[in-house]
């Protein structure tokens, strides 16, 4: 994800300076970490850099080193953006929406690695428990381009230390004269003395600013209920961590009491936010869990403009970021808060854990733009900070999500527990629990635990035939897994059984041209081509050619499958003519939908080389 941020007009010179030396006289990779506490500016101060000195970089990516998913997820933004500008990238041909996070990270080290490509900025944010990640994962392994590492820690041990310290009163009042918008600031003698009580953290010196611009008071009146604030943190239940949070504390807590008396909406938004991830949260996201959960929910959600506003109030009072837009998105623009304010809506905001809210939030992740908020939850559960009882589902659908990223640890862990909590609250044969049980067979078929697979494959299939009888689209779903199993496992005469009984099943109850009964007709020709009864496969291929042409149209990836198919078969009968004919046209046709570089097309021309060299063309 690309940051976006506030624009404040402040600068400082001399760390400017310092990282711009620092990157341009390495020999080889130049590292420079950003060290300081949180709200001081780190991370305005690499994006400043970044904006500053653009012309020397080919590109420059954001990376969410926080943790090993967030740091996956920004590989995927970045492998977007290469993609978008510079669509010849070799390295990244292959990568499609349905590639795994770590074969898009892989492929876009390559891309970082090739040593014409030396003049990339990575930005890493937020990297700030060095003990709990190793930063070396997250970057490419060659000795080029260029790196800022920004963390709260003091212990990292890579590159050049750069100290982000507190501004001075100069641009302090800058940046309290920006965002107020009164430029009188500059000469205020009560904005001076705020500025020194904010003790040049930026952060709380824009969450100032806007609260003044938005109600309307004086730097004075600000200092007065600044004051106040501090002495009500100061209260030991609210657990304040040192006088150096002085500042952020007070000036945060100031803008919720606001924000609570013009919307009650931003106020539980923003308390809500503690149990998901900082960064982008976004409308529909809230809506996968607002229609069991609490009425006030339902209202932030009911549609976009409604949204907006009550974010927007956040906005005004500077705690939220609007995320940059993706060129493909077809969910609303996502928002993200600030780590320092993520942390105070968990620690002060959230004195007491929410055990139906964090229950709330574990039902909405269950996509794959929410990893980071499923990892978040997942702890929650682990930990046993939420009661998972009644929300097998939810369990479920993560468990999908991670096998689809290829956690598959976690997946299974994540199925188990579905699985146990579905067998108590609806019995072991209930249709529920043995949709958990299918799915886990499919998670260790892809593991290759094969015989854990036919187990529950089984159990699923004697499950949905007691319930649901013999033809039933799901006892079909079972019984044509158990022939991919068997035909794995070389059991081809199992596997044919298998495939005759599901083709059997999907022609009576969906009939012959139903896309699920046309799979299990490729199915066959495919188990037939491995036998070698090549024109038993040549019949089932021209079936599914022509159903699929007929129901999905010719330029659907199934039907070009069947195409691709058919014509090796034709190729390994020695209809040279055929095949070739076959072959371009699925090549062509790739071509135009898809693109020349995707794996698919790529395919089709190593089809289409091997039935010229078989003819020793």
């Amino acid at each position: 994800m690309q940051r976006t941020f506030n624009r404040v007009h402040y600068i400082r010179q001399e760390e400017l300076y310092h990282i711009h030396k620092t990157l341009s006289d390495a020999d080889g990779r130049g590292i420079a970490v950003l060290c300081g506490m949180g709200g001081i500016g780190k991370t305005q101060l690499a994006a400043t850099y970044a904006e500053c000195y653009s012309v020397d970089y080919s590109d420059i990516f954001w990376l969410d080193a926080k943790s090993e998913d967030s740091a996956k997820m920004s590989y995927v933004g970045m492998a977007k953006k290469i993609v978008q500008e510079h669509p010849s990238a070799s390295q990244l041909s292959k990568i499609t929406t349905e590639s795994k996070e770590d074969e898009i990270m892989t492929a876009v080290k390559r891309w970082l690695n090739h040593p014409r490509n030396t003049r990339w900025l990575m930005i890493c944010d937020n990297f700030d428990d060095p003990a709990a990640e190793d930063i070396h994962q997250f970057l490419p392994e060659a000795n080029h381009g260029s790196v800022i590492i920004i963390t709260r820690s003091s212990t990292v041990k890579i590159g050049c230390r750069i100290q982000v310290r507190n501004l001075d009163i100069a641009d302090s009042l800058e940046i309290l004269s920006d965002t107020s918008l009164r430029k009188t600031a500059i000469n205020d003698p009560d904005a001076a003395e705020l500025a020194k009580q904010l003790d040049g953290l930026p952060l709380p010196l824009a969450m100032a600013g806007a609260y003044i611009s938005r109600v309307g008071i004086s730097f004075t009146d600000y200092l007065r209920l600044y004051n106040a604030s501090w002495l009500r943190l100061q209260q030991p239940s609210l657990g304040v961590w040192s006088y150096m949070d002085r500042a952020p504390m007070s000036t945060l807590q100031l803008s919720f009491e606001r924000i609570r008396q013009e919307s009650e909406l931003s106020a539980q938004l923003l308390q809500l936010w503690a149990y998901f991830d900082n960064q982008d949260l976004w409308l529909e996201l809230l809506r996968e869990g607002s229609s069991g959960g609490p009425v006030w929910l339902r209202q932030l959600t009911e549609d976009e403009p409604s949204f907006k506003q009550v974010v927007r109030v956040l906005s005004n009072y500077g705690l939220v970021e609007v995320n940059q837009p993706r060129a493909s998105a077809i969910e609303s623009e996502g928002y993200g808060l600030h780590s320092y304010v993520h942390m105070w809506t968990v620690h002060i905001l959230n004195e007491k854990w929410k055990v139906e809210i964090a229950g709330l939030a574990l039902e909405c992740a269950i996509q794959r733009r929410l990893l980071r908020h499923a990892a978040r939850c997942w702890s929650f559960v682990q930990n046993g900070m939420v009661d998972d009882d009644g929300r097998a589902w939810a369990l479920h659908s993560l468990g999908y999500l991670y096998a689809q990223q290829g956690k598959y640890g976690d997946a299974e862990k994540m199925f188990q527990r579905a699985l146990h909590g579905e067998e108590r609250a609806s019995g072991p044969d209930h249709t529920s629990t043995l949709a958990i049980v299918n799915g886990l067979g499919l998670l260790y078929a892809d593991l290759g635990r094969l015989h854990d697979a036919e187990m529950m494959y089984q159990r699923a299939l004697q499950g949905y035939e007691k319930a649901l009888g013999p033809d039933h689209p799901s006892t079909l779903s079972a019984v044509n897994n158990l022939g991919l199993l068997y035909a794995d496992l070389g059991r081809l005469h199992d596997a044919e059984m298998m495939y005759q009984r599901a083709l059997q099943g999907y022609e009576k109850a969906l009939g012959p041209d139903h896309p699920s009964t046309l799979s299990a007709v490729n199915n066959l020709g495919l188990l037939y081509a491995d036998l070698g009864r090549l024109h038993d496969a040549e019949m089932m291929y021209q079936r599914a050619l022509q159903g699929y042409g007929k129901a999905l149209g010719l330029e659907h990836p199934s039907t070009l499958s069947s195409m691709d198919n058919l014509a090796s078969t034709y190729r390994n009968q020695g209809q040279w003519k055929k095949a070739k004919e076959l072959h371009v046209q699925v090549m062509e046709t790739r071509k135009t939908v898809l693109r020349e570089e995707h794996p698919s097309t790529l395919t089709s021309m190593d089809n289409l080389a091997s039935t010229y060299r078989n003819q020793g063309q």
